[in-house]
């Protein structure tokens, strides 16, 4: 699998999950592993680094995936998803207004295809 097909699957398995909730833990699992595998190959994949990011964000693992997304941006991506989701990882473990200029910035960028929004609930961070 080549890392454009493993960043799709990584997607499908994320999008079945919020469909079926019981499946949360086993997909959630097997997409961190197949992210980290990609990253092996190629770790500075843009999409990879967001996608592993944004997983590690929705598992709970704020100030890693804050390194991931961080990672993304140094590097150049303008994708929208590398930003909100760096916001939502750093209004877990940083502060709000840190968390604010990334949501901020997000705001003028377009979403990657291959990437998605992280879960946030603005009332129970």
């Amino acid at each position: 699998m080549n890392i454009e097909d493993i960043n799709k699957n990584a997607k499908s398995l994320i999008e079945e999950t919020w469909k079926d909730s019981s499946k949360w833990h086993q997909n959630f699992a097997e997409t961190k592993k197949l992210l980290e595998a990609a990253l092996v190959v190629a770790p500075s994949d843009e999409v990879t680094l967001i996608n592993y990011g944004t997983v590690l964000c929705d598992m709970g693992s704020h100030k890693e995936a804050a390194e991931y997304l961080k990672k993304a941006i140094d590097e150049g991506s303008q994708n929208k998803h590398a930003f909100f989701n760096l916001g939502v990882a750093l209004i877990n473990c940083s502060t709000h207004e840190n968390a604010m200029i990334y949501m901020k910035k997000a705001k003028d960028k377009q979403a990657g295809v291959l990437t998605w929004e992280a879960y946030f609930d603005p009332m129970g961070h």
